[in-house]
């Protein structure tokens, strides 16, 4: 959200990034997860902000800074990517499985570091196919399995021609229904009356961010699918 937030900011004022070399470990807030897609594998992600995210000052790490994923003794050095001023680290898995779990550290010398932050992924689903297209004007209904899973789950779903939706969904019944006119075509010109919209569905359990980060953050494990439907009037 916050990368999404500093896209848009970019078009006004810009973001901003620091080197890390300008920080302590007490500065930083961080946000660190593992996804899975349901392909077999996890990317694990770490986005780390000079204070308050709500900024948008990112971290570049420099010098003998660096980020470390690990999993099952398999341990990989994550790479930063940069887009203008958003920076982000990432590194791949090449695992899915439930309960898998993934540590993360911020390996430095300047101060201790941040050296134990962990995610795990929760229980993997399977969403079932939805109609090829669907009105807005009609409910939608979203099935998968297994279900009764302990964790939260939440949807959301986006497209070029409606408005960005999202919400909540209470336990996990393995089946949720989009109610009619939950999906509102996009306010603009030369907004198509039809699109293809992605439909995510998301089951996600918290884990345990390192307390080095002085100005704290997220830690997340996510398992998500995604089914795509023809969104009409």
């Amino acid at each position: 959200m916050m990368i999404k937030l500093c896209v848009l900011a970019l078009l006004a004022s810009g973001c901003a990034k620091t080197e890390s070399s300008d920080l302590l470990t007490t500065g930083i807030y961080a946000d660190v997860s593992a996804r899975s897609t349901g392909t077999g594998t996890t990317t694990v992600a770490a986005t780390l902000y000079v204070g308050n995210p709500g900024n948008l000052n990112f971290v570049e790490l420099t010098g003998d800074d660096q980020l470390i994923a690990s999993y099952g003794g398999q341990h990989k050095v994550m790479s930063q990517i940069e887009l203008l001023n958003i920076v982000s680290h990432s590194a791949q898995f090449p695992t899915d499985a439930d309960g898998a779990a993934f540590e993360i550290a911020l390996e430095r010398s300047v101060d201790g570091g941040a050296p134990m932050s962990t995610v795990t992924l929760p229980a993997r689903f399977t969403v079932a196919p939805v109609p090829a297209t669907a009105s807005r004007a009609a409910a939608l209904t979203v099935t998968w399995s297994p279900a009764a899973s302990a964790d939260p789950m939440a949807w959301r779903a986006t497209g070029p021609c409606i408005a960005d939706a999202q919400g909540g969904i209470t336990g996990d019944p393995g089946t949720m229904m989009i109610a009619a006119g939950t999906f509102v075509k996009r306010q603009g010109q030369n907004i198509a009356d039809t699109c293809m919209v992605s439909i995510t569905v998301t089951r996600s359990r918290a884990g345990v961010l390192d307390t080095h980060y002085g100005k704290g953050g997220s830690a997340v494990g996510i398992q998500e699918r995604t089914v795509m439907v023809t969104s009409a009037p």
